[in-house]
């Protein structure tokens, strides 16, 4: 199986949302496009010119003056089949969790760095939010 593999946003973590959106809506001209829950905490995606950054809002975020940086996301097809192989080529990467319209998985790449690997397999999330 082949799969469509796209670099698709950061994920920066912060304990006030509403003024990390303001500030980049503000100064860059960023639009929130997605704005709900996931797995209970609130997620954001805003939308600068054409890429993403996506935030979320945590009850443990770092302490102020840490890099806020959290991991990288990519977009995939056929997500199950990829984490499957990257499991079989020695990539330390979890089970696939479901979530409504899609799932996702966490891999870990070159110095620890977390690797959000998730799949929008409904149609109008993937045209309102996740796709250009």
């Amino acid at each position: 199986m082949e799969h469509n593999i796209t670099l698709h946003h950061p994920h920066l973590v912060t304990a006030d949302v509403s003024s990390f959106c303001y500030f980049f809506q503000k100064h860059f001209n960023a639009e929130i496009v997605y704005d709900d829950l996931i797995d209970g905490d609130r997620n954001i995606f805003l939308r600068i010119g054409k890429g993403r950054m996506h935030l979320f809002q945590s009850r443990n975020p770092p302490p102020r003056g840490r890099n806020v940086f959290h991991h990288i996301g990519i977009m995939v097809t056929g997500l199950a089949d990829f984490v499957r192989k990257l499991d079989e080529a020695g990539v330390t990467v979890s089970p696939v969790t479901v979530t409504p319209g899609g799932g996702f998985a966490m891999a870990e790449g070159p110095d620890g760095l977390k690797i959000e690997l998730f799949e929008v397999s409904d149609e109008e999330r993937r045209i309102r939010f996740f796709v250009d």
